[in-house]
């Protein structure tokens, strides 16, 4: 522990309460996606969802603003099967871990008195994120990326996206504080740059130049319809032009070190006596 808060209290000098409010704690709850996978229907969408879990540190700016730096891990998951398109016959899964820097605007002035009270909050920020997007074949998980379903590697195909990409956590939440503890739910989603969180995207493509140049399975991955035992001389776009997105809610439990670590740098350590 006292090699966690020592980096805190060399960060917290940089912010105006000097170490009077810095909150350590986790959260858990559920992720779920929406992309060229996921259901139209938003109830559904979330049914979909994975579990998730991370941890955070809240540093209070003044008595409105915070500043949160977070570390979360989930997955999502996306089927044709449950959605209007069935027989497109797409499906993956994948893990996703992020860390984000944000920053939380509350309503109300937050006291960290022993009176328990509840506190809207709104949050913004920026993060990277990792995904690695996979299908089922025969039973087994594959990873969808180093195949190049959209031609990805090939002339006049784009080249392999990248699994870490940049993200922009945005949402809002409650929180009930008091001296020592806050306790609270909040909702985000992540605005993304990448359309590839589920490895589909708007590009046009051929099927027997993907059979051709980066091999049969990716060729029944990128079409299931159309299969892997031959090349089909058919041009076709995979999904959507929109960005994916991915959600969190989550439940979040922290704890006040501030004050324990303002006495600690207020405290002098006496001199030894000799």
């Amino acid at each position: 522990m006292r090699r966690l808060i020592i980096p805190l209290v060399i960060l917290s000098s940089y912010f105006p309460l000097h170490a009077q409010v810095i909150d350590i704690g986790l959260n858990f709850g559920a992720m779920f996606y929406s992309g060229d996978l996921a259901s139209s229907d938003f109830r559904q969408m979330i049914q979909e969802n994975r579990p998730s879990f991370g941890l955070f540190c809240r540093v209070a700016n003044s008595r409105r603003f915070s500043t949160r730096f977070n570390l979360n891990f989930g997955a999502v998951q996306g089927d044709d099967a449950r959605t209007q398109n069935a027989s497109r016959g797409l499906s993956f899964e994948s893990g996703i871990w992020e860390f984000n820097i944000i920053g939380e605007w509350h309503s109300i002035r937050i006291r960290h008195t022993e009176n328990s009270l509840t506190f809207p909050y709104l949050f913004g920020g920026v993060g990277a994120f990792h995904f690695n997007p996979k299908a089922q074949v025969d039973g087994e998980l594959v990873e969808l990326q180093p195949l190049g379903t959209e031609g990805q590697g090939l002339p006049s195909y784009p080249k392999r996206y990248s699994r870490m990409q940049v993200n922009f956590p945005i949402g809002a939440g409650i929180k009930m504080v008091n001296r020592k503890f806050t306790f609270g739910f909040e909702a985000g989603a992540r605005f993304l740059l990448t359309d590839y969180l589920d490895d589909v995207s708007s590009t046009t493509v051929n099927h027997r130049d993907i059979y051709e140049g980066n091999g049969p399975l990716a060729a029944r991955l990128s079409s299931p319809r159309l299969g892997g035992d031959e090349g089909a001389d058919v041009s076709y776009s995979r999904g959507g032009e929109g960005r994916d997105w991915y959600y969190m809610m989550n439940i979040t439990l922290s704890y006040n070190f501030g004050e324990a670590i303002h006495k600690m740098l207020s405290d002098p350590v006496p001199c030894p006596r000799f």
